[in-house]
């Protein structure tokens, strides 16, 4: 393989970790064209709290779609009156046909003096497309929270 055919894949790590936070950016400053930006079209989404937390039923199911994904989050979080995710550690791990990555994510959602916090981890799977890298299935999976989910359900 001529060192033009070598994949570089420091480059390819940088522009993965570069995604998963125009993610977080997006919404936190309800960019939701961004938002839809990061998945393909057929991406699905699936969000999994942990068996002890009791509001999982009200947050646990599957998207399916960037565009899809980009208007739950503005239902969930237009009517916030501030976001912020935060990532952790991250781990990216090249394949044959895409990448996996998983990332720590704490998640700050506030509603006047209210708030619902999240902790848990995404778990990806990317594939290289001709607009370049984007998630193709995301797993969201919930460990804690602390607050009132309540301040992301109400109306």
């Amino acid at each position: 393989m001529s060192a033009s055919a070598t994949p570089d894949l420091r480059q390819d790590h940088s522009e993965i970790l570069a995604l998963l936070t125009a993610y977080v950016f997006g919404l936190d400053r309800r960019d939701f064209t961004r938002v839809a930006s990061v998945f393909t079209e057929d991406a699905d989404v699936q969000n999994v709290f942990a068996a002890y937390l009791p509001e999982g039923e009200k947050f646990s199911g599957v998207t399916t779609g960037g565009s899809a994904v980009a208007e739950g989050a503005r239902r969930l979080f237009g009517g916030l009156d501030a976001t912020q995710h935060l990532l952790g550690a991250q781990s990216v791990e090249l394949t044959d046909t895409g990448a996996h990555a998983f990332t720590q994510i704490v998640a700050h959602h506030h509603r006047g003096s209210g708030y619902y916090h999240t902790g848990g981890t995404y778990e990806d799977d990317l594939v290289r497309t001709p607009d370049g890298w984007r998630i193709s299935r995301r797993t969201l999976r919930i460990h804690w929270t602390t607050g009132s989910p309540d301040v992301v359900l109400a109306p």
